[in-house]
């Protein structure tokens, strides 16, 4: 190329080219360090600390079973059958085979004689910020990098996906990098890739099979190819065979549903109107009380609904049909001691391609909105992501919020604060429009 040739390159070409490397690094750079710096060192949910037990026993002494060992936030706990199996004459964590293994390469390199959740909550970290430049991977292709990373730190940052998945090794932690995986890997069509996603996801819970199912079969169907459901059922049923060799060594049977004892459970009703109606309104874990920017969108993505990639179409049925199947096997709380919701997190991952893509076509109540909206949404989740409390009851879900009680703890000034972060919100949107509609 000659030097009249190179000069001629212009400076809006030079800055996409800058930001097709930097974009993605700053994505993930941020996102790890904040998740690295706010992940929960000490107070976790049995959830979390027993999964987090068997990686460091595992570790250690290449055993799953953990006889005679002392568990204190488990030892005497009524519901200890929830998280201890009796397996043969030996005791054995009753976790999901996914948070288990994930975390096993960091209580490898850094697992001390004692348990510690650190190496764990390292591991949510990397992982929950890999799922955010995923989330950035997948926008970038159609959106400017700036408005894309400003997705993927609000699918980071302003939502539980921080609060949860980045917070410890919930089973959300891979079924949340599986999703933005298979988004990520379904929009550049590489279909073996999407199906080892799928498979991850699997090991995160089982159940969300559906989702990996519904991507490939309705991409398929849509495109009268069979190449998507033969390749993500083949990669994802593999991962299946591999967790059912995992089960059959761990508890002694090839049955992948074996990782959980069910019988301490709630014989949830299976048509119950208030536990679906909870996964969505529910003051405490309601996903549109937590996320209610996603009603912002709505409208804007039922106008973009035929232009939508359908790998994201498939996405969002999926998700939705995941989300129904949910509140039948669970009670919408999902459990105690965490912030936010957490069961409808993958319903969360589902839903954000497609709706970050409808973002250009909202309308002018969303534009005025989405920016007082968003900042609340990071207050929210912020308030409970740096500090452990402010965890509500079982009994409370439909009358208490835990954002709510964190502030009433504070005082008037909380919500002050509110009010503030609002203001702040709709003026960072406003500046956001004249920058972009003033930029040559």
């Amino acid at each position: 190329m000659s030097v009249d040739a190179t000069a001629a390159v212009s400076p809006a070409t030079t800055v996409r080219h800058r930001s097709r490397y930097w974009g993605p690094i700053a994505v993930f750079g941020i996102a790890f360090a904040v998740y690295a710096a706010t992940f929960s060192h000490g107070f976790v949910s049995p959830d979390v600390w027993s999964a987090d037990f068997a990686s460091w026993h595992l570790a250690k002494t290449g055993s799953p079973w953990v006889n005679g060992l002392s568990m204190p936030p488990l030892d005497g706990n009524p519901l200890r059958a929830q998280w201890v199996s009796h397996i043969d004459g030996h005791v054995v964590i009753a976790r999901s085979p996914g948070v288990v293994a994930a975390s096993l390469p960091a209580y490898l390199l850094l697992g001390g004689a004692q348990m510690s959740v650190i190496p764990s909550g390292l591991s949510a970290a990397l992982l929950t910020a890999v799922s955010t430049l995923l989330i950035y991977l997948v926008v970038v292709r159609r959106r400017p990098p700036r408005e894309a990373a400003l997705c993927a730190f609000a699918f980071g940052f302003t939502t539980p996906v921080w609060s949860v998945a980045a917070n410890g090794m919930w089973p959300h932690t891979l079924t949340v990098l599986g999703i933005a995986g298979m988004a990520w890997a379904a929009d550049r069509d590489r279909w073996w890739l999407a199906g080892l996603f799928g498979g991850i996801t699997l090991w995160g819970r089982l159940h969300a099979a559906v989702i990996v199912a519904l991507l490939g079969l309705l991409v398929g169907v849509r495109r009268r190819d069979s190449t998507p459901v033969l390749r993500v059922g083949l990669v994802s049923s593999a991962s299946l065979g591999v967790m059912c060799i995992w089960t059959h060594w761990m508890y002694g049977t090839w049955n992948p549903t074996s990782s959980y004892d069910t019988t301490p459970f709630v014989d949830y009703d299976h048509v119950s109107i208030v536990n679906q109606l909870g996964m969505w309104v529910s003051p405490d874990k309601g996903f549109l009380v937590w996320t209610p920017v996603v009603v912002l969108l709505v409208p804007a993505l039922m106008r973009s609904w035929k232009d939508l990639p359908d790998w994201s179409r498939s996405l969002v049925y999926g998700g939705l049909v995941y989300t129904v199947l949910q509140a039948a096997l669970n009670r919408f709380s999902g459990g105690e001691i965490f912030y936010g919701y957490r069961l409808t997190l993958e319903l969360l991952t589902c839903l954000t391609p497609a709706l970050a893509f409808s973002a250009p076509r909202m309308g002018t109540v969303a534009r005025r909105l989405i920016g007082p909206v968003l900042a609340i949404q990071f207050l929210a989740i912020v308030t409970g992501a740096v500090a452990d409390g402010g965890f509500v009851g079982d009994a409370h879900r439909w009358t208490s919020n835990s954002f709510v009680l964190l502030l009433d703890r504070v005082g008037p000034v909380s919500y002050l604060t509110v009010v503030l972060a609002a203001g702040l919100g709709t003026l960072a949107a406003r500046l956001w429009v004249r920058s972009t509609t003033t930029t040559p």
